[in-house]
């Protein structure tokens, strides 16, 4: 198969989260590699039955709003994964017709790229219905990975870290299908850059210890309440807050700017995040996959708040237990993890062989060309067979 035929389908959901995030990112490196392929990214929620969609995505926030503890319990629960087998089969079977219908039929896929379990469960259902032949990948975009992935149908998962590929080994995956990689994120996080110049460009002081605070493309989390602690902190410190599409947020600490000690740089939704954490001594943030992912590729120190239950909360557990992210419980952790860095008493040039460890800068080029080898190895098995026939 040369690299001019072939076709690949993204599916992700959402239009902000880090699932399409990491599914632009693997997109977009593809085109650079392989410039002659045909790629489409698809959010999987287009495709599907709206009732069971807003029915889906009501349930998932009410749990995360109302009872957290009862998403933690479940999401990567083995008893409730079979406990939901059957329901869950009908629930695939229900909602594939549309995106093999209108996306997978006309495009006719070489591979499938699926960064979210839903869209790889449904995949597998279509493979397995229509006995379609194409590569089915599954890319994680956390540290860890529940139940809800795994389908025989699936070809080969790309994992963030050789701890999970042996875990999964053990639980009876078969090693051939797995590759770590580690998470994909935008090839701009790896490319070099001049800091003097992105310090002019977003008008931040070079004698100042600058924070970036993140709340995701949401801008959930307590970003006023940090802000408020740090300016009564009175630490010669400056703040970069990226708000996401929280326009409510926005307006409140753009309120709160004159009010302020401390210098405070208020953005709404960006795209040049690489640029931001270029020139920031510290982020804090939530655990989100790519978000981490892309602090340890820029080798940016992380502080940890308002984790949300399920993928968020395993993120944090293991990134803690290696030693390369902050707890952040209160405000005293807070002022005290900066006081470490301002008085030198923390050792960053250890900290960050540390991260060095964990860190995958060539993750998402690693999965483009692995996902073209395997294709082409498929596609070249395909004609040996059909000749012998």
């Amino acid at each position: 198969m040369e690299n001019q035929n072939l076709r690949v389908l993204l599916l992700s959901v959402g239009t902000l989260s880090g699932h399409r995030q990491a599914a632009e990112a693997i997109k977009e490196t593809l085109r650079k590699i392989y410039p002659n392929a045909e790629t489409q990214n698809v959010n999987l929620f287009r495709y599907a039955n709206s009732f069971w969609v807003c029915l889906l995505n009501g349930l998932y926030h009410a749990i995360l709003k109302f009872v957290p503890w009862f998403w933690d319990l479940i999401w990567d629960s083995k008893e409730v994964y079979w406990l939901t087998y059957g329901l869950r089969s009908i629930l695939y079977q229900l909602n594939y017709f549309r995106l093999y219908r209108e996306v997978i039929l006309p495009f006719s896929p070489h591979a499938i790229i699926c960064t979210y379990s839903l869209a790889c469960a449904i995949c597998a259902t279509i493979k397995k219905k229509k006995r379609s032949d194409f590569l089915l990948a599954a890319v994680s975009t956390d540290f860890t990975l529940n139940p809800y992935w795994f389908d025989n149908s699936v070809d080969v998962y790309f994992l963030p870290h050789e701890g999970l590929r042996k875990k999964l080994i053990k639980e009876g995956i078969s090693p051939g299908k797995l590759y770590t990689v580690g998470i994909p994120i935008s090839m701009d996080f790896s490319e070099p850059k001049n800091e003097e110049n992105l310090r002019k460009k977003w008008q931040v002081r070079k004698d100042l210890f600058t924070i970036l605070l993140m709340g995701g493309g949401l801008g959930m989390g307590s970003l006023k309440e940090i802000v408020v602690t740090l300016d009564n902190s009175h630490l010669p410190i400056q703040l970069l807050v990226v708000t996401g599409i929280n326009r409510r947020l926005k307006r409140k600490l753009r309120a709160l700017e004159s009010h302020l000690n401390l210098p405070l740089k208020v953005l709404g939704y960006i795209k040049k995040v690489d640029e931001l954490m270029e020139i920031s001594d510290l982020l804090i943030s939530k655990p989100g996959g790519l978000t981490t992912a892309e602090a340890l590729v820029k080798k940016l120190p992380l502080g940890i708040i308002d984790s949300l239950a399920g993928q968020e909360r395993r993120n944090q557990q293991l990134l803690s237990e290696k030693g390369v992210t902050f707890e952040l419980k209160d405000k005293e952790d807070l002022i005290d993890l900066i006081q470490g860095f301002l008085n030198n008493s923390f050792d960053l040039t250890q900290w960050r062989q540390g991260v060095s460890r964990l860190a995958r800068p060539q993750a998402t080029q690693e999965i483009v060309e692995k996902l073209v080898s395997l294709t082409k190895e498929r596609k070249d098995d395909s004609k040996i067979s059909g000749s012998t026939h």
